[in-house]
């Protein structure tokens, strides 16, 4: 399958240059979960945390200097972890060094968007940052945290479906699955109350499109920030 979006939903391999890369599904999502965490790291993270070390100078203009490709290849703790993944999605070995410098960003951001992860933007200014840390823990406690419990079950319950239908679904399928339903009910719910409100209700449409790569505004009203800084911050 050609590398387009629209049609990940359907979880067939993309048709790359150095192969098909294949979708995560659920049931192997366990076993590397922890490892994608390395395929999210920038280099903007790798400069943030070597800054912190006076000591670390040397590293640091090193880090500063070259792309991520290098600083990766050159790594003895992430380079094995790349290796794994790309051997892993690709189900070949040894084709992570098939990507050049070139084509890396293409492949890493093919693996993060395939399985619906989006990576985490960092502002170079750290001050900027702090700022942007603090509307997300802002952001994060006016809502319910969803587990990925929460989502399998969810899927399981409202769908009819085993568990074992879940294990063959992909990281993808679920999450839009997830999304899907919570899209529905609360059409279902909007409709309802809309029928009894005086109140103009906006009723989204149940089969509005679902993009897992929007960007996400970390800006906030000063006044609905300044209401729960003091709980959150101090």
């Amino acid at each position: 399958m050609h590398d387009i979006k629209e049609f990940y939903i359907l979880g067939l391999p993309i048709e790359t240059e150095i192969g098909q890369c294949n979708f995560i599904k659920v049931k192997d999502y366990p076993d590397i979960s922890v490892l994608m965490s390395h395929i999210l790291i920038t280099k903007q993270h790798i400069i943030n945390i070597y800054s912190e070390y006076p000591d670390k100078k040397s590293e640091l203009e090193y880090i500063k200097s070259n792309s991520l490709f290098k600083i990766i290849k050159g790594s003895i703790d992430v380079l094995p972890v790349y290796e794994y993944i790309f051997d892993f999605l690709f189900k070949d070995t040894n084709v992570f060094y098939k990507v050049t410098e070139e084509t890396f960003d293409y492949y890493r951001y093919l693996i993060l968007n395939m399985n619906g992860i989006k990576e985490e933007i960092i502002n170079p200014n750290p001050e900027i940052q702090k700022w942007i840390e603090k509307s997300k823990r802002y952001k994060a406690s006016l809502q319910e945290p969803i587990y990925f419990e929460d989502m399998v079950s969810s899927v399981v319950g409202y769908n009819g479906l085993s568990y074992n239908d879940i294990n063959e679904m992909t990281l993808y399928q679920l999450t839009v699955t997830f999304q899907r339903i919570a899209k529905i009910k609360n059409y279902d719910t909007n409709t309802l109350f809309s029928t009894v409100s005086t109140e103009k209700i906006n009723v989204e449409q149940w089969f509005g499109h679902i993009d897992l790569f929007k960007e996400e505004n970390h800006g906030v009203l000063k006044e609905d920030f300044d209401k729960k800084s003091n709980n959150l911050f101090h």
